[in-house]
């Protein structure tokens, strides 16, 4: 009906350009609040404001768009002119102008863009899943008998997990899963390693990892069914995939991640190494002072040795002696030293799945009781050989003459110094000496008795 014939609208039925603009703008905002738009930039440009305008489109149409700064610095790879992008954003009207245009929220080059997107609905189904929860992570075992590692046999994060365990963890049992870490077949042949290292027996951890790479390279442990495997795992697993900046879905589904290799093979045994280092110290603190003991106790004999009796040459055989009894007492003491490592290597594997606070107490007091042993023993042997040395002296200072004279008996010699026994032998008038404790006699025979 035309205004001619009398028809009007009504004054609500009447919309300005910018109601009209904003209502259009309201319908898209909503409607296209999260879109993935695929195309080809052109005509960009980026003012003094940082922000970046441009033309997305395909052989079909164009439309505006824009990344504004605080986004646009955060893009992994910044939009350049003539680039097959991704966006991701939601779609708008700039009213001053009446332009639809796209406000951009991430830009991707076409092909890493695409996998991107299959990784991140991928990633949502797992979590969704209840793959990457915290409560169904399992704890590391303390101290583990053995590692499954499953990684490549000739790649250089077997060597670094190698080279850590050996020297953090000598004692360990460490057994190999090879795998294919990339390309096409990778994804079912890490599944297949992982599910050999589970039926180790005497396995109680797998390490899964391997060095580092570009994104293409560590897509098999962004596959699907290598993520489940992990997750059905019957060990815990630690993963250790590419560099402390690269993250993959085993790293989710595992139940450490590690940055390094290296770095997995010290979470394995990090409480481990602790304990053993515990358990040198000690036995060197305890070797130390048993060997000064030992060496106190000697010099305090060897201070006790009488040089002024005689005769010299029995009292240095004793010392002779006693010097070989301390050294056999080393003897005694290093293999006793030796059996008790063996034992406390024994009782680590057996007491493997205890705590480490029980088992150093133990070790402790059993170190606490030998050292006491040992040292009773050492006691008990100086203390006899005291004994007997003091006997001995005893028995050559009772014959000693000089002791004898101290009673008040003599010594009578004739002149060339023979000793006289039989007064028969001696004629009247003859010189004899009689020797005192204090000095000798000069006399003359008067008259002899039978």
């Amino acid at each position: 009906m035309s205004l001619e014939m009398g028809w009007r609208p009504t004054e609500g039925e009447i919309l300005s350009v910018s109601e009209l603009l904003g209502k259009v703008r309201s319908v898209a905002e909503t409607l296209f609040a999260d879109i993935w738009v695929e195309g080809e930039i052109s005509d960009l440009k980026i003012p003094y404001s940082g922000h970046a305008y441009f033309t997305v489109g395909d052989e079909g149409g164009k439309l505006r768009a824009v990344c504004f700064k605080n986004t646009l610095r955060l893009l992994d790879h910044h939009p350049r002119e003539g680039m097959e992008v991704l966006i991701r954003g939601r779609l708008s009207v700039y009213e001053p102008r009446g332009d639809l245009q796209l406000i951009a929220d991430y830009i991707s080059p076409v092909g890493e863009g695409l996998a991107r997107l299959r990784l991140e609905e991928l990633k949502k189904k797992l979590k969704s899943e209840g793959l990457f929860d915290p409560e169904r992570k399992r704890p590391l075992p303390p101290m583990p008998r053995a590692v499954a590692v499953v990684t490549s046999a000739s790649g250089a994060a077997l060597q670094d997990i190698l080279k850590v365990l050996k020297r953090r963890a000598p004692w360990l049992d460490v057994y190999i899963s090879p795998t294919l870490v990339q390309g096409e077949s990778a994804p079912e042949s890490l599944v297949k390693a992982l599910f050999l290292a589970n039926e180790v027996e005497k396995a109680d951890l797998i390490i899964l990892g391997r060095g580092g790479g570009s994104g293409e390279d560590l897509s098999a442990f962004n596959d699907e069914g290598v993520a489940r495997a992990v997750a059905a795992s019957r060990l815990p697993v630690i993963s250790a995939v590419g560099h402390e900046t690269d993250f993959t879905l085993t790293d989710f589904c595992a139940d450490q991640r590690a940055p390094t290799p290296s770095a997995a093979a010290e979470l394995a045994v990090r409480e481990g190494a602790h304990w053993l280092s515990v358990l040198k110290r000690s036995e060197l603190l305890m070797a130390a002072h048993m060997r000064e003991t030992i060496f106190g106790l000697k010099e305090r004999l060897n201070a006790a040795d009488p040089k002024k009796y005689d005769p010299e040459r029995v009292i240095e055989r004793r010392r002779l002696k006693v010097d070989a009894l301390l050294e056999g007492g080393l003897d005694s003491l290093q293999e006793l030293l030796a059996g008790a490592r063996g034992r406390l290597g024994r009782a680590d594997l057996r007491l493997s799945r205890l705590s480490p606070e029980t088992r150093a107490g133990r070790a402790a007091a059993a170190l606490s009781s030998l050292e006491a042993r040992l040292l009773g023993e050492i006691s008990r042997k100086i203390d006899g050989l005291k004994a007997k040395n003091t006997r001995l002296f005893a028995s050559l200072e009772s014959l000693n003459p000089e002791a004898v004279l101290s009673r008040g008996y003599a010594v009578v010699t004739d002149a060339e110094g023979r000793v006289v026994c039989d007064a028969s032998t001696r004629k009247e008038m003859e010189n004899i000496f009689v020797k005192l404790q204090k000095g000798s006699l000069d006399c003359r025979i008067t008259k002899t008795r039978p």
